[in-house]
């Protein structure tokens, strides 16, 4: 239940590039374990002592999707995408624009009674988001850069699926906060450990170069979400939801690493499941795995469907089994 709820709280929290909220929540959680340090690009890094001199960096991207405001007009405001949003679910979608306070706004729709083509999706620049303030008012709170942000709240479904804005990537950020908690449970980690929640991530993967160069880990744990199984999606494209975390297979991850984590979870009859990448992963892996020297990394995901929208669904016993096998993983691999 407390992970469940430190999941919500991080969802729920404003973390579009530049917005701190989503941060002070998680600094808050990793403040009692080890020293806190906010980088220059926005990211946020915990460094925990541990028994051995070796360290291993887990890393999770804590900003999200969202947009920034490039104009107003009278009570309309217009906005460019700050991250990959899918456009197709932003009519008629709730949003907060973070100006000197915040205001909520909904983006227009046009009835399909008025269109010639109603199946016609406009791009982001043809699109206002209504505030319903006059042009003064609206000038009086909001700024050209603002950013904005979903208004979707995380919600529990059936069985143990939740739903929320920014389960990409806060899931992560949930699973290598908790598998950090359960190592300091007993005294000190087998290993220094680094938490890295790092920044620009949905910007291309900019935050993770910097934090992983501040600290040169001897290996690396990155945690991302990835494609769950839905209709009409090719099965090898996706992984399940609540069939346990996607340890993935590329040129670029470690092989001795994956392999690891793959044969803990078959020795502690862990779920599993085999994400195969035949070139980069399009995660922090990539950069992390090049920074400085090179630097042994391998990469777990969580399946998540509705990716890049406002309504991202995953599965808890997913975050849970992520963390449960980092955890592991680091207690074995450290002799």
């Amino acid at each position: 239940m407390e992970l469940k709820e430190l999941l919500f709280k991080l969802a729920d929290a404003d973390g579009v590039s530049g917005l701190d909220g989503a941060l002070d929540i998680a600094e808050k959680k990793l403040s009692p374990l080890g020293k806190v340090n906010r980088d220059n690009m926005g990211g946020l890094a915990v460094e925990i002592k541990g028994i051995k001199d070796y360290t291993i960096l887990l890393d999770a991207h804590i900003d999200e999707i969202g947009m920034m405001v490039t104009a107003i007009d009278d009570g309309f405001i217009r906005v460019a995408k700050c991250g990959g949003i899918d456009v197709r679910t932003l009519i008629s979608q709730e949003v907060v624009i973070h100006g000197k306070e915040s205001i909520f706004g909904v983006f227009c729709s046009i009835p399909p009674h008025l269109k010639k083509d109603s199946n016609e999706i406009p791009d982001i620049d043809e699109m206002a988001i209504d505030t319903g303030l006059s042009k003064v008012e609206t000038e009086n709170i909001i700024s050209i850069g603002d950013r904005v942000s979903f208004r979707q709240k995380a919600v529990s479904l059936i069985g143990d699926r939740v739903t929320g804005k920014s389960l990409d990537n806060r899931a992560g950020c949930a699973a290598v906060i908790e598998a950090a908690k359960l190592l300091c449970a007993d005294g000190e980690p087998p290993c220094n450990i680094v938490v890295s929640l790092s920044a620009q991530e949905e910007l291309g993967l900019r935050g993770a170069r910097t934090a992983t160069y501040n600290y040169f880990p001897n290996e690396a744990i990155v945690v991302d979400v990835s494609f769950g199984a839905f209709q009409g999606i090719p099965s090898q494209k996706t992984g399940k939801l609540s069939n346990g975390p996607m340890i993935c297979i590329s040129p670029i991850t470690d092989r001795y690493m994956t392999n690891s984590l793959i044969d803990i979870c078959e020795e502690e009859n862990m779920p599993y499941q085999r994400e195969v990448c035949g070139s980069s992963t399009g995660t922090n892996a990539d950069i992390i795995s090049v920074t400085k020297s090179g630097v042994r990394t391998a990469l777990v995901s969580i399946p998540l469907l509705n990716m890049h929208t406002a309504a991202e669904t995953i599965s808890i016993s997913d975050v849970e089994n992520t963390a449960k096998l980092i955890a592991e993983y680091i207690r074995k691999a450290v002799k």
